[in-house]
């Protein structure tokens, strides 16, 4: 059974408890289920449904014990880590729009992942199962017979522009996956490319394509001055240090015309470039040439900061 994460610090934990009775360290007290908690505090739900988050070491000792003692109740539960600005940030203006834990069956003979995703088997691989959930992970192996890398995708319920995913991912020997941030609505480019991170073994490339690669203007002119200088501009190229057949997690933010992506909590490349800032995203895919695994999928869209905030 699925249950819903809110990821806010090193891990969140969904939980369900009865309410109780919750005392600070001042000693005032509240009415409340605790809901949910991080590294730094529990968010609790009053009877009311309004919420607030109180930090550790605002609660009495006897609370903070219940509450680090509250994750064992929601053992089916998921965790995953995000460096401490990005899970501030996603408490603050997150809105997710999708997730996925991949914990479910599907078809032993076609593509058949359930929800909102969308895969390019019956169009590109004359229906071969390309897209397998196993042991509550997506294996994506692509098939001798497709003509056009895996596509699997989904269209969120609603268009994002700043937006931070988070995804576990394992590659094999020679592998690579393609997080792919596109507007199909955007004819200005093809097939709605708009932006994506592709990471294999030697390199991670960020690419800003609705300004170079996929632009319309360039498709039938590749070989120009112009087309070679724009996709220098929008593409930046970073060594990589990721090794065969081992899990990482896997970060991207995008915020304005900047994308960032950290590998295992730590930054690992940073690009700007106008494409990046595009305000309409409305459908991402995972692009795979040959094989990947991925699992704990997460994306949120990044609400505007208030007028007066930093």
């Amino acid at each position: 059974m699925k249950i819903s994460i809110f990821l806010l610090g090193l891990a969140l934990i969904t939980v369900s408890l009865s309410a109780r009775t919750w005392t600070s360290t001042s000693g005032s007290t509240i009415e409340a289920e605790m809901v949910s908690k991080n590294n730094m505090g529990v968010s609790l739900r009053r009877a009311d449904g309004s919420e607030i988050f109180v930090k550790f070491d605002q609660l009495c000792e006897a609370d903070r014990e219940f509450a680090e003692g509250g994750s064992s109740a929601a053992s089916e539960g998921l965790s995953y880590n995000l460096p401490e600005a990005l899970a501030v940030m996603v408490e603050e203006r997150g809105l997710l729009l999708m997730e996925d834990n991949f914990n479910r069956e599907d078809s032993d003979d076609k593509d058949d992942l359930g929800g909102p995703w969308t895969t390019n088997s019956d169009s590109r691989a004359m229906g071969d199962k390309q897209n397998d959930l196993v042991d509550g992970e997506l294996v994506m192996t692509i098939s001798p017979r497709a003509d056009h890398a895996i596509s699997t995708n989904f269209m969120p319920k609603e268009s994002y522009g700043d937006c931070l995913l988070f995804v576990r991912m394992k590659l094999e020997e020679g592998g690579q996956l393609k997080l792919a941030y596109n507007d199909k609505a955007d004819k200005s480019v093809w097939a709605g490319h708009i932006n994506g991170v592709t990471m294999n073994e030697k390199s991670i490339v960020l690419a800003d394509e609705r300004s170079a690669r996929f632009k319309m203007e360039y498709r039938e002119n590749k070989n120009s001055k112009e087309y070679k200088d724009a996709v220098a501009a929008a593409e930046k190229t970073f060594p990589s240090e990721i090794e065969a057949d081992e899990w990482y997690e896997v970060v991207t933010l995008h915020r304005g015309d900047t994308l960032t992506l950290y590998l295992n909590g730590e930054e690992v490349a940073t690009h700007s470039s106008p494409g990046f800032d595009h305000p309409t995203k409305n459908h991402f895919a995972f692009a795979v040439p040959d094989k990947a695994i991925v699992d704990d999928f997460y994306l949120w869209k990044l609400k505007p900061v208030d007028v007066g905030e930093n």
